[in-house]
């Protein structure tokens, strides 16, 4: 296996959802009570994620002046929700975001979405990963 970080060490450990038919209120009022960006989507008819919602799309309707209240994440959701397993090398995953222009994988094993990954995260990975391979020197005597 090559050398990095992998997706289970940089995910996050709680998965938040929503419903498709929610409010955008309630999808901000979510992301805010958790301190999180963005919220897995849940389709009423099926039992399995197929999108997500993020902050940005939030700020987006209120940019463009939409009732947060009446308009629903259905409405506003990215699909579909693109996948990585837990082993995805840290530098694959990013490099697969910017193919796919997307700011957020999710990450699942089997059939269970056990984390996301923000652009953020990986980030966070890269300077981390960086850091601890730095050649410290020694100060002469």
């Amino acid at each position: 296996m090559a050398p990095g970080p992998r997706m289970r060490d940089v995910m996050s450990g709680e998965v938040h959802g929503i419903s498709e038919e929610a409010s955008l209120l309630a999808a901000a009022e979510a992301m805010v009570e958790h301190r999180i960006n963005s919220l897995v989507v849940w389709p009423t008819e099926r039992d399995e994620p197929y999108g997500i919602l993020t902050s940005s799309d939030v700020v987006d309707a209120l940019a463009e002046g939409l009732d947060l209240e009446r308009a629903q994440v259905a409405d506003l959701k990215h699909t579909p929700l693109v996948l990585v397993t837990p082993g995805v090398r840290v530098q694959d995953a990013a490099r697969m975001m910017m193919r796919l222009n997307l700011r957020h994988l999710a990450v699942f094993n089997g059939k269970t979405i056990v984390g996301v990954v923000s652009n953020s995260d990986l980030m966070a990975a890269a300077i981390r990963n960086t850091r601890s391979h730095r050649v410290r020197a020694v100060p002469a005597p």
